[in-house]
């Protein structure tokens, strides 16, 4: 079963749903009592699932009401978002999570664990576990060796390839193509941070 989450994306909550619209609502009332019950009150939260009709924005902010949530909108994906340079250096038995599209040009060590909320590019080595959360993420790397990866609900896969990458999720599995390194970097303009 897919969960939805609650995350803080500059200065508010994201209430992130890829559920059919009942299923949504159905998780969306406790998870909102428990996010104002944690705030020591009302929160202000955006919304990115579902809607198609008018009764259904109805029974969202009828819920909304009830959980002290004060509803902000829908959020809407960047279209043209840059892809973020991470230049720390990442250590054994490290833990990250990267919210936005990242670049990492160093090798990720067996013992390190990335939480990935968008695409990932390394320039480099991979023998980390590297948790996707959303089915639309993709990762390319430049090599795998026992690598663990999970893409949104798929269980986690070791994978080894000794050539340039692209995973990606597709019905339920995680595809892999040979990556061109051309085709990957042009898709979208890097900023460093």
């Amino acid at each position: 079963m897919v969960e939805d989450i609650i995350k803080a994306v500059n200065h508010a909550y994201v209430y992130v749903s890829h559920q059919p619209f009942e299923m949504m609502l159905e998780n969306c009332k406790e998870k909102l009592l428990t996010c104002s019950q944690h705030q020591g009150g009302s929160f202000k939260a955006f919304f990115d699932c579902v809607i198609a009709s008018e009764d259904q924005l109805c029974k969202l902010l009828d819920v909304c009401e009830k959980a002290q949530t004060i509803f902000l909108g829908f959020y809407e994906k960047e279209e043209n978002k840059l892809i973020h340079v991470y230049k720390k250096k990442i250590y054994p038995g490290e833990s990250l999570v990267f919210e936005d599209d990242m670049m990492i040009v160093q090798d990720i060590p067996y013992d390190c664990y990335l939480e990935c909320y968008g695409n990932l590019i390394v320039v480099g080595h991979v023998s980390g576990c590297i948790d996707f959360r959303y089915e639309s993420c993709r990762f390319a790397a430049s090599s795998l060796y026992e690598a663990r990866i999970r893409i949104f609900d798929t269980d986690f896969q070791k994978m080894t390839s000794f050539s340039s990458s692209t995973l990606y999720y597709e019905n339920g599995t995680i595809k892999r193509e040979v990556c061109v390194w051309d085709a990957v970097l042009e898709s979208r303009p890097a900023k460093e941070g």
